[in-house]
């Protein structure tokens, strides 16, 4: 998927991220990161962020009252978040760690919070690893709990597949040729949740179909 070498390289200038992920997609991100906010985020809930990246939407979330923990594996990008977290004087409410999805296991205790967010995340993972990370997060949840993914998906319409493809094969020849590396968008990940124990509450789809909001609750 072209959006997971897009953010390879912007990790390497973070300062561009935020603007770059905008711009790859088309600002559905923006959107979607201030409206899960506004309906899924309590003013006294406890948020888990996966992926924090540089800290837009870990900040977004605290100044909603919530208290929020963060972890990222770019240091470079949670250097930016600590500051853009320092200047807007939310340290006591939001805490960055730098480490990988995968530790999730060994960092967090049984039924810590009662949101957990990824956003452009999810697509960067393998099977496996979106399955670890799904029971996880299940297990992490209080029960009500809810996890929020926002991501790139594959459209069920083979002409807006088609459309989509226009707009990012420009893109993915360059990506690969710089990287020689690229990945899927989501694909089942409805199932997966499902599987897990979840049950899937809320669903949209924006910019012909191809990027997907879950909200799937806790039992």
């Amino acid at each position: 998927m072209a959006s997971y070498v897009f953010m390879k390289i912007l990790e390497s200038s973070p300062r561009r991220y935020d603007a770059g992920i905008s711009l790859l997609s088309l600002g559905q991100t923006n959107r979607i990161q201030r409206d899960i906010v506004e309906n899924y985020i309590t003013a006294s809930g406890e948020v888990l962020e996966i992926g924090c990246g540089t800290g837009t939407m870990a900040i977004l979330c605290a100044e909603k009252g919530a208290s929020v923990v963060g972890f990222d594996t770019s240091h470079q990008m949670l250097s930016i978040a600590r500051r853009k977290v320092a200047e807007r004087n939310l340290t006591d409410r939001i805490q960055l760690r730098e480490m990988a999805a995968i530790e999730m296991d060994k960092n967090f205790g049984d039924e810590t919070f009662d949101r957990i967010v990824g956003t452009l995340v999810f697509s960067e993972f393998y099977l496996e690893e979106q399955k670890y990370v799904l029971r996880e997060a299940y297990r992490i949840l209080r029960p009500g709990g809810l996890i929020i993914i926002a991501d790139e998906v594959r459209s069920n319409s083979p002409w807006k597949r088609v459309l989509h493809l226009l707009v990012r094969v420009p893109l993915m020849v360059i990506t690969y040729v710089l990287t020689q590396a690229s990945t899927k968008a989501l694909k089942g990940i409805e199932g997966a949740l499902t599987d897990t124990g979840f049950e899937i509450v809320h669903e949209e789809r924006s910019l012909l179909d191809s990027f997907g909001l879950y909200i799937a609750r806790k039992s």
